[in-house]
């Protein structure tokens, strides 16, 4: 965890933001023999340099325009180098998972499978073992002197 100092200043942050003040479009008062897309082309760019002025005189807009841009292109390049490796992992895992199933699947038939005077002798087995190893467990204590870390 990074403490408050490492943290980027609003230098830093202003570097990365580049916010300028927009100009105000200037019309060119010389009309040159354009043809009708060129000429339509420049009211159109013309138009829209208006609108960019009139929505955000400061240059707030084109910053913020800019910074996302920038983000952008950043996660598109992190995921086109990243998500071929996850899907790969995510598709094994997948794999591994229903090949885990299957064998669970199996054990557990040959497990019913079996009769139950079997099961039942192995579950009196088990008990048994518990049973001897708490017993060996709890005789070993009453041998103990008074010192608890023995």
């Amino acid at each position: 965890m990074k403490s408050f100092e490492e943290l980027p200043d609003g230098d830093a942050f202003e570097r990365l933001w580049k916010q300028q003040p927009v100009r105000p479009p200037e019309p060119d008062l010389e009309l040159r023999p354009d043809s009708w897309v060129g000429r339509g082309a420049e009211v159109i760019g013309w138009w829209l340099a208006r609108l960019e002025h009139w929505l955000s005189e400061s240059g707030w807009l084109r910053a913020w325009l800019r910074f996302c841009l920038w983000l952008s292109v950043a996660l598109t390049a992190a995921a086109l180098l990243l998500l071929p490796a996850v899907t790969k992992v995510l598709a094994e895992i997948a794999t591994s998972s229903g090949l885990l199933a299957t064998i669970i699947g199996h054990v557990m038939t040959t497990i019913a499978a079996l009769p139950p005077v079997l099961i039942s002798l192995g579950c009196a087995y088990l008990a048994w073992v518990i049973t001897k190893r708490l017993w060996l467990r709890r005789r070993a204590r009453s041998y103990r002197q008074d010192d608890p870390w023995q």
